[in-house]
């Protein structure tokens, strides 16, 4: 009997979703540090409206033991993660930073550990686990940062163990994006094809590069996004396409792995004094401005098709000459409104991959076919279905 031919992805990258589809999720600040801390998924899923489909969470390696209080909301007192932060009810993938503090103590053991943590993590949750080693290691700002020949050796490391413990782990290679000066290059950390399942960046909107110290409100080029990660002209970014050059060239998922934009609150003296900074054109337009070049873009996300996955990062941070910088776009009642009627248009347009309250089954690897695609349905799970529906009806095609 023969059947219409329905055209199917018989394989993608390790946890991507289908074609079409994006994962929106949130880097939050489950501390009980000041201004952002004590936030919770479940309190971000309320504030939205929908389920985010991973949240993101950090980790040392090896674990470092907590000095800091604060930090003993989310980590135990070793170092490790507490998993009772991942309470909000869904199925949502855990999603983990993991900083390599000291690149020469890492061994195998401390490797194996965190491998097993995955595994741990996927046995007793079901949910899809995501490990974004060292990220940003071509800046300066992290003591791992700018060493490449020694990261690629981690890595690899990393890789290796992770793969033969716990092969459903996606592994994602995040620097941070290359400015304008081109002092951030990335192909000198690049681990190597067989190494990397997702290729991440992080973007943020502080101002201008030409408007350093950033402490002024605007709004963001239209094409911002498209600079970052595309090299497109404008200025913002060296003309460097990291999409093409390693999502499009190794048949990669993309992901942008921290995306916000700060608005600047005020400087903060050595005694906590805060003195208020001018609101510019406003937070929210400052915000928006910067979603609105891809998250809320249509033609963008169909000009990236291999952008799979966005994180929000919601956090208060005290950076670049004590400016006190607040990237949450959830807590202003004006910001949040806006964005949340963003995310509802974003929705209607059957892009976002929410979570569900089901428990997912975790995939093993596979290879992409880019040129045929199966969509799915707006749950969590089908990113895992999608699979068995391609095969099914391959053979049906085949019959």
């Amino acid at each position: 009997m023969l059947f219409p031919f329905i055209p199917v992805a018989l394989s993608l990258g390790k946890l991507e979703p289908a074609d079409g589809r994006v994962v929106f999720g949130a880097w939050l600040d489950t501390s009980s540090g000041p201004v952002s801390g004590n936030d919770s998924f479940s309190a971000f899923n309320q504030r939205i409206g929908f389920n985010a489909g991973a949240f993101q969470v950090w980790q040392d390696l090896p674990p470092t033991p907590i000095v800091h209080e604060t930090d003993l909301a989310n980590h135990n007192a070793d170092g490790t993660l507490r998993m009772d932060v991942f309470s909000e009810g869904t199925n949502a993938a855990v999603f983990l930073t993991v900083y390599p503090l000291d690149m020469d103590i890492v061994t195998d053991d401390h490797i194996t550990a965190l491998a097993n943590q995955c595994l741990q993590i996927i046995n007793s949750t079901g949910r899809n686990v995501f490990v974004r080693l060292g990220p940003e290691m071509n800046g300066n700002w992290f003591s791992y940062g700018q060493q490449p020949e020694k990261f690629i050796q981690l890595w690899q490391r990393v890789h290796t163990i992770i793969n033969s413990i716990v092969p459903t782990v996606a592994m994602v290679w995040s620097p941070n994006y290359n400015g304008p000066d081109n002092k951030l290059p990335y192909d000198a950390y690049w681990p190597g094809e067989d190494y990397v399942d997702w290729i991440g960046i992080s973007m943020y909107w502080k101002g201008s590069v030409t408007d350093y110290p950033w402490i002024h409100n605007t709004i963001a080029p239209e094409n911002f996004a498209a600079q970052i990660i595309d090299g497109q002209p404008g200025g913002e970014a060296f003309g460097e396409s990291m999409y093409q050059e390693y999502a499009v060239k190794y048949n990669k998922p993309f992901m942008i792995s921290e995306a916000a934009a700060a608005f600047h609150m005020g400087i903060l003296s050595s005694d906590g004094i805060s003195t208020p900074l001018p609101v510019g054109v406003g937070r929210t337009r400052t915000q928006m401005s910067f979603w609105n070049t891809f998250l809320f873009n249509q033609s963008f996300l169909k000009q990236y098709p291999l952008l799979k996955m966005i994180f929000c990062f919601e956090m208060y941070k005290v950076e670049d000459n004590n400016t006190e910088n607040d990237y949450r776009v959830t807590w202003d009642s004006d910001t949040l409104q806006a964005f949340v009627s963003g995310l509802k248009e974003l929705d209607s347009w059957g892009i976002p991959l929410w979570a569900t309250g089901s428990t997912p089954v975790a995939i093993k690897n596979s290879r992409r076919d880019t040129s045929n695609r199966i969509s799915s349905s707006n749950s969590m799970c089908s990113w895992q279905q999608m699979f068995l529906v391609a095969s099914a009806f391959a053979c049906l095609h085949s019959a």
